[in-house]
């Protein structure tokens, strides 16, 4: 189960361990679209309905996902980074925090920060 609050609190947490810019993008009764921003062109994107029981999250980079995971149809899979386009399936969901933790390790080791 999906709770808006709860997202929006693991964000706001991964923001200040991270040093990072949370912004809030959309808010509704039941779903939050939030961004975590890396620097100018490069930022983590969070979707999260209630409703669906979704959360979806990007690593976006000069507009273009380079990294993800979701969940669509009722299952989980990985978007491998910079091969964005793949869907390789899991079987579980990633917290934001970990997908964070990830995401910033992925762009530190291919020297892209």
């Amino acid at each position: 189960m999906i709770k808006l609050n709860e997202v929006l609190a693991e964000a706001k947490a991964v923001a200040l361990a991270e040093s990072l810019r949370l912004l809030e993008i959309d808010h509704t009764d039941y779903a939050i679209k939030l961004r975590l921003t890396i620097d100018r062109e490069i930022f983590i994107q969070i979707y999260a309905n209630e409703t669906a029981a979704k959360l979806n999250l990007a690593l976006v980079m000069q507009s273009k996902r380079i990294y993800g995971f979701d969940r669509e149809g009722g299952f989980y899979h990985l978007h491998p980074f910079l091969d964005a386009r793949q869907h390789i399936p899991a079987d579980s969901p990633k917290s934001i925090t970990e997908f964070a933790k990830e995401s910033l390790g992925l762009l530190a080791d291919s020297g892209l920060l």
